[in-house]
């Protein structure tokens, strides 16, 4: 399977959260922070770094982004289109497939209870990381 290979600069927004799955990425440079809106606020719920996947528990349920996607730094990603990736996924047994999809689903509730409770763990950023101001510029830059 072949994929793209991109560069953004610090601050882009790479996905919104409800945003059609178009692609997953798989992070090769720099880092990515995924942030769910909850009650007004914006929540860090994970810290993508090099090697990491994001994007792909919205193509495994073939739903909407459940999560904005903002490149802290300069990041360099592959990306693996939805079409592509469903040609693969198609010729995985389905077994693997529910397996694959039971897991998404929690990871959905969990990301789901830490935006609900906002809790940012030191894991993701912590809150001298994520201060007020760095959240309002968040939101601004997801907006546009």
């Amino acid at each position: 399977m072949s994929v793209q290979s991109n560069f953004f600069q610090t601050h882009k927004v790479l996905f919104r959260e409800g945003d059609p799955a178009e692609k997953l990425f798989i992070v090769k440079t720099g880092q990515v922070l995924c942030l769910k809106a909850s009650k007004e606020r914006l929540i860090p719920v994970y810290l993508a770094k090099s090697g990491d996947i994001i994007g792909e528990s919205s193509m495994l349920s073939d739903a909407p982004y459940t999560y904005s996607a903002i490149a802290l730094t300069q990041v360099e990603l592959d990306e693996v289109e939805n079409s592509k990736f469903r040609a693969v996924l198609n010729g995985a047994p389905q077994w693997l497939i529910d397996l694959t999809i039971t897991m998404i689903s929690r990871f959905q509730n969990t990301a789901g209870l830490i935006a609900e409770n906002r809790v940012i763990h030191p894991s993701i950023l912590s809150d001298e990381d994520f201060p007020p101001q760095r959240e309002i510029e968040f939101k601004k830059l997801i907006a546009q």
